[in-house]
């Protein structure tokens, strides 16, 4: 991280308060941004309508590509090599360069949700290296929580040898702690087993919104237009097949616990959130991120040391410096755990800040209702999308609401300046 010098501040415009779910605008078309043209069109297809926001629902694959291109060991691939590239939501993969470009399968994403919960690195069709332990990482909610309904757990609990549920089954059984239990307060978000799937090792049934999202249709890119179409051409092709029945857990969202059903498939694992809004219902897990922090970091031991712009009111610049009504920005130390890339760093920190109480300095965000959404960084500009309310009262907020943001996201090197929205629009504190 770069020392913390004031910089100039650009600030985007224009207060919404509708508490609907958007969809952010993150600059996407650098220069070999994505590594392969078959990985672009498999992105544009489903994400392009949402990154433009021509429809507003969950990301198939993410804002954009999370990582460059890898070449990671594969012994049936040319070579003993095959492309890569992680997005939050997946990794896409070229196995055979030669392959057709226009065949749906040319581009595979891979068994990563199989391999976390193994613990085996797939490094040919036929060869694993078995050395890592099974992933212990929520499988959704908060990723820094733990424990949690985490890939290491479906692999302590033996959930993926469970038979499939009769189709039709009202499901309402909740993985707790190390136990199935079975609630009834479930029954009244009326889910069911909707689809078994027997055959090559796997006898599951998808629950009914899973199997509903599967087989979605909706605005997508292709061919250079926007059309409606079905949002998977195969209802297997994103997820695999499904290795786990649905379960429900409470995970905290943002340190909120929060009612979640969850089924793992073998590529994805999908999450229906009853409370969330329209086209935000499904979502897929950051499977990606979770796999590229499990194969490449070492997620849960290390911290790096961050710094919370706070405020010291009327205190004119003796403690930091000083902006709004005579407030001073004061820094204070603080740890999260280390993010693979510039958007998480920057997402972490401000969730860090939002629930950060401090016995002396004030908090614009202390017990306001709002999360971070998504986070774009390009060209030295973080793009902060938020959800929510954000509790401002008066005048002096104002000020405080947009320099504690720019104070705590500033501090990563790749920021020198933060555009805010909130709510789907863009931020302007003076419109209160």
């Amino acid at each position: 991280m770069k020392p913390l010098l004031r910089k100039p501040l650009a600030i985007a415009l224009a207060l919404g308060l509708t508490l609907s779910v958007f969809a952010p605008a993150v600059a996407q078309e650098e220069e070999n941004f994505f590594g392969n043209q078959s990985f672009e069109e498999r992105w544009e297809r489903t994400d392009r309508p949402v990154h433009e926001n021509q429809v507003d629902r969950t990301w198939m694959w993410g804002p954009g590509p999370m990582t460059g291109t890898i070449l990671e060991d594969y012994a049936d691939s040319p070579d003993g090599v095959r492309q890569v590239q992680y997005f939050d939501k997946s990794r896409m993969e070229i196995n055979d360069p030669t392959a057709d470009p226009g065949d749906l399968w040319q581009v595979t994403n891979g068994l990563l949700v199989v391999e976390m919960v193994e613990g085996a690195i797939q490094t040919g069709d036929d060869e694993f290296d078995w050395s890592p332990d099974p992933a212990n990482i929520p499988i959704a909610g908060d990723v820094d929580v733990i424990p949690g309904v985490t890939y290491a757990k479906i692999n302590e609990l033996d959930l993926r040898y469970v038979g499939g549920r009769e189709e039709g089954t009202l499901i309402n059984e909740a993985v707790r702690e190390d136990d199935i239990v079975t609630d009834t307060q479930y029954d009244e978000y009326g889910v069911t087993a909707m689809y078994q799937v027997e055959g090559d090792g796997v006898d599951n049934t998808v629950a009914s919104p899973f199997w509903g999202f599967m087989n979605e249709q909706g605005l997508v890119y292709q061919d250079g237009d926007y059309v409606t179409d079905d949002l998977f051409l195969n209802p297997f092709y994103a997820t695999g097949l499904p290795i786990t029945e649905a379960y429900w857990s409470t995970v905290l969202v943002d340190d909120y616990p929060t009612d979640v059903l969850w089924q793992c498939f073998e590529r994805r694992c999908l999450t229906y959130t009853p409370d969330n809004p329209d086209g935000w219902q499904v979502e897929s897990g950051n499977v990606g991120m979770h796999y590229y922090l499990w194969r490449y970091g070492d997620h849960g031991h290390t911290t790096t040391d961050i710094q919370l712009g706070l405020v010291a009111i009327g205190d004119e610049g003796q403690q930091g410096y000083e902006f709004g009504m005579n407030d001073s920005l004061v820094y204070v130390d603080a740890q999260m755990h280390q993010q693979v890339t510039p958007e998480n760093n920057v997402r972490v920190a401000l969730q860090t800040l939002f629930s950060y109480q401090h016995p002396e300095l004030y908090n614009v965000f202390e017990g306001a209702p709002i999360f971070v959404h998504t986070v774009g960084v390009s060209d030295g500009v973080a793009s902060i999308w938020l959800v929510g309310d954000p509790g401002i009262v008066g005048a002096g907020d104002d000020p405080r609401f947009v320099e504690q943001i720019f104070s705590t996201a500033a501090q990563f090197d790749e920021v020198d300046d933060v555009e805010i929205y909130l709510n789907g629009e863009e931020f302007d504190p003076g419109q209160q």
